[in-house]
């Protein structure tokens, strides 16, 4: 049991521990902001396309409708080079080469351009995907999806999708 009242003798001299955490968060939280759409666009059109750095609303304005577009909760296997490999990607029993041991589930959207040869994929608006494949391995991923979505339960349909900003 306590018999004396808590002392605020250690506030004064955690203060400037305290200032220096939320600082520094401020400043690592200030690198994770998107750079302006025009400026994404142009990044895009320029092929300088970084991960984490673009938004879909940006590809979708700079190449226009993808071929496909899908949206539902997926598990990515974060990798070494900052991607995120869907589940779909993986074979069933195998790991990504890189594979840093966690894994990140939330709702994704992806969009397959198969003219282009791209597959995208987006987490909280930011691209966390991205792959180079031929057409024909686009559509054949596009069907599997369709096919998947023939299969799910209600629990299981994919969650209303988010209004663009």
């Amino acid at each position: 049991m306590l018999n004396h009242a808590p002392s605020s003798a250690w506030f004064p001299s955690a203060l400037p521990v305290l200032l220096a955490w939320f600082s520094l968060s401020a400043w690592a939280c200030s690198l994770q902001s998107l750079p302006p759409l025009e400026e994404q666009k142009a990044r895009i059109l320029s092929h300088e396309i970084a991960l984490k750095a673009l938004t879909a609303q940006a590809f979708l304005e700079a190449w226009g409708e993808p071929t496909y577009e899908h949206y539902e909760s997926m598990q990515f296997f974060p990798v070494t080079d900052g991607n995120y490999i869907p589940r779909f990607r993986v074979p069933l029993g195998e790991v990504p080469p890189g594979w840093d041991h966690s894994v990140v589930s939330e709702p994704a959207l992806f969009l397959g351009y198969a003219d282009r040869g791209e597959l995208l994929g987006f987490l909280e608006k930011r691209l966390i995907y991205r792959e180079h494949l031929p057409a024909e391995q686009i559509h054949a991923i596009a069907a599997q999806w369709k096919r998947e979505e023939l299969f799910k339960t209600r629990l299981e349909a994919p969650p209303a999708r988010p209004l663009p900003p």
